[in-house]
């Protein structure tokens, strides 16, 4: 009966464990903006290439001089890259930037192999005023910004950094990873393209790896396994001691009782 009592308590809190791990996996939402997305910010304003709405080509802006272009890309997320080579004198000599502000939890931009430029990734948080720069090889494929305090906004900024030879940028998407209970994780960017971010001592990690994403990056059940493990293993913990505690309880009973027995007799 003792252990049968064990094995039910022990698979009780299995149940338990499960229900929690697929909580945790519900809870985490990503939406992927495509690189034409409104929420994200290009300055100079991207022009060129728009597709309608059955994803064919619908026009060509053919004196684009922007120093960002839509241009049609197989294998594209959403059939388009926005890509640069740097200023143009068309747009002013204007540094190429993006921005995007959003309340989230962590942020991935997808570029593409073809990409070589080194970019300046910048994310700045208010009240009170965080940021962290980082220089990255846009080659990555994906920029992941982690750790972002979901109760504020951030504001994503990705500089084009000049170079003495011809580089590109290629924007495919930007992920956003937000809890499910989030109901307004876009906002308009906080700050104008030109202005500068202030730098300050860093609290959030930009990862540096060369992996791809998808041996590098911490998915949603990545995030579940590790808390489905903490969870397990402080219950074994728990459990380990509760059944000691029970059987040195049963063990001093019985003794209990034969002592009693004796002071009768």
């Amino acid at each position: 009966m003792y252990l049968q009592r064990q094995a039910v308590l022990l698979c009780s809190l299995f149940i338990v464990l499960i229900g929690l791990a697929s909580v945790c996996v519900r809870a985490e939402v990503n939406i992927t903006l495509e690189d034409t997305a409104s929420q994200i910010i290009y300055s100079p304003p991207a022009c060129g290439l728009t597709l309608s709405s059955d994803g064919t080509e619908a026009q060509t802006v053919a004196d684009c001089d922007s120093a960002w272009r839509i241009v049609a890309a197989q294998g594209a997320s959403g059939g388009t890259l926005t890509t640069t080579s740097g200023p143009t004198d068309g747009s002013g000599d204007v540094i190429p930037q993006l921005f995007l502000s959003v309340r989230a939890h962590a942020l991935y931009v997808k570029t593409t192999p073809s990409s070589t430029a080194i970019v300046n990734v910048s994310v700045s948080t208010n009240n009170p005023i965080l940021t962290v720069k980082s220089e990255l090889n846009s080659s990555l494929e994906f920029i992941s910004i982690v750790g972002l305090p979901e109760d504020r906004i951030s504001t994503l900024s990705l500089t084009f950094v000049q170079s003495d030879r011809t580089t590109r940028v290629d924007i495919d998407s930007i992920t956003v990873s937000i809890s499910e209970n989030n109901t307004t994780p876009f906002v308009a960017p906080s700050l104008p393209p030109s202005t500068v971010l202030p730098t300050v001592t860093p609290s959030i990690v930009i990862p540096t790896y060369t992996q791809s994403p998808s041996h590098s990056r911490q998915t949603s059940g990545a995030i579940a396994a590790e808390v489905l493990g903490a969870l397990l293993g402080a219950t074994i913990i728990a459990a380990g001691v509760f059944v000691l505690l029970y059987f040195r309880r049963k063990r001093r009973r019985p003794a209990s009782a034969s002592a009693e027995e004796k002071e009768e007799t």
